[in-house]
Formats: C-alpha cells, structure tokens, sequence
C-alpha cells in the first residue's frame, strides 16, 4: 500500500474516458457500487486491524497490489449488474460499457480508504457524545469533530492535486491533514467515561484508525516527494 501511482498520465485509469454523458440514473448506479468498495474494505479492515501490516494485507485483499487482480474489473460487473437490476430507471440511457466508464476520484485507494476510516471514527464519535451527554463538553464535542472534517477535506483535496499531477500542492493538503490528525489524537486525551474500561476501549479503537491514517498519509507525502524528484530530474 506503500506504491501507488498517483500520475493520470501513466496510471491504470487511463482507458476511463475524462468526459460522460452518463445521465443521472447512471451515476447514481455507479455510486452505489462505489459505496460497496468503501464497506467492503472497513469490514476487510476490521476483522485484520490488530495485526502487523493490516494496511498492506487489507489493501491485498481489495487488489490494490497486485497485477493480477483488477479492482476496476470488478467494478465494471458490478456496474453492469446494477443497470441490468435497473432497466426501468435507464430505458432511454447509454448501456453501461466498460470503455464508457468516466474516471472519477471515488475508486482512488487513498479515497476509499480515508472515506472507511472517516466513516468508522464519525459513527463512533456520535454514539459516545449520544450515550455520555453529560460528560462531554460543547467544546471538545465541536472541535473533535472540526478536526475530523478538516483531515477529511484537506485529503480529498490532496488526491484531487494528485489527479492533476500536482505532487507539491498534495503535500502541502496532506500536511493540513495531519495537522488536523494530531489535533484528534490530543483531543482523545480530554475525553471522561464514568466506566473508565469503556474509555479506555473507545479512544484505543479511534487512535487504532487514526494512526492508520496518518501512516497512510506519510507514505502518500514519500510518494509524492519521489514523483517530484523523478520529475525535476527529467527535466533536467
């Protein structure tokens, strides 16, 4: 999960068409599919997150890593069976072929993985703050979740730069990221459960997810400073 090519240029995306005439009912089949890949790397995740390297072998497991397995492909079936489920909402619409397929920032790794974890870490945060509403403060409850929304933001925005190649500007949103995961983590520290057992158990399972993206985010910023330095040498 260390090596990802973040270069449209060169990257597997290629063959995916910049521009679609897919209409409405077509996209919401095909974020329908999409949001499968987000459930099934958390539940992948889930069942491998207190292992060594769980990031690498869960994103084996999606197919991330390996030549021989074609996340895309499965996409494609999995598009074609919704439309096929669907004919009624997509009678006057272009049949879903692979070659059609428009390229689209929600099948990225960094995306899928930072949107499950996201996902994982809010749902969690709002069944706490619900169960011990007289022990958390408005305060820490609006900054912690400032901080999630802020490192969510800043890495979709960090892999829209990567889309465009532009690997100094990704570094700069991923800083912002992590910033935001360091504000996180401390906020955690402030957080008080009458059943101490229960604390212990909920801020170590959201640091679990929260190092993990951090981790996920340094590698992405290695990457990047490689990119940048294959490129300038290029040039020169």
């Amino acid at each position: 999960m260390s090596d990802y090519n973040f270069d449209s240029n060169d990257s597997s995306w290629d063959h995916f068409s910049n521009e679609s005439n897919w209409n409405e009912a077509q996209w919401r089949n095909y974020l329908r599919v999409t949001e499968k890949d987000s459930v099934r790397f958390l539940s992948i995740y889930n069942t491998l997150k207190d292992k060594t390297n769980h990031l690498d072998e869960a994103a084996s497991l999606m197919g991330w890593d390996g030549e021989d397995i074609s996340l895309i492909d499965e996409t494609e079936a999995e598009v074609s069976d919704e439309h096929n489920n669907r004919k009624e909402d997509n009678e006057n619409s272009e049949i879903f072929e692979p070659s059609n397929h428009p390229y689209t920032l929600h099948k990225h790794p960094v995306f899928i993985v930072t949107k499950s974890l996201y996902k994982y870490i809010n749902q969690s945060w709002e069944h706490f703050i619900k169960n011990n509403p007289k022990h958390i403060s408005p305060e820490i409850s609006w900054n912690f979740a400032k901080t999630l929304h802020g490192g969510e933001l800043n890495v979709l925005l960090a892999i829209q730069a990567l889309d465009l190649g532009d690997y100094g500007l990704a570094i700069c949103h991923l800083k912002n990221s992590l910033f935001e995961i360091n504000k996180s983590i401390e906020l955690l520290h402030n957080l008080y459960h009458e059943d101490t057992n229960f604390l212990a158990h909920f801020t170590k399972e959201l640091k679990i997810r929260l190092f993990d993206l951090r981790e996920l985010w340094i590698r992405v910023m290695n990457d990047c400073r490689h990119e940048s330095e294959r490129k300038k040498d290029d040039l020169e």
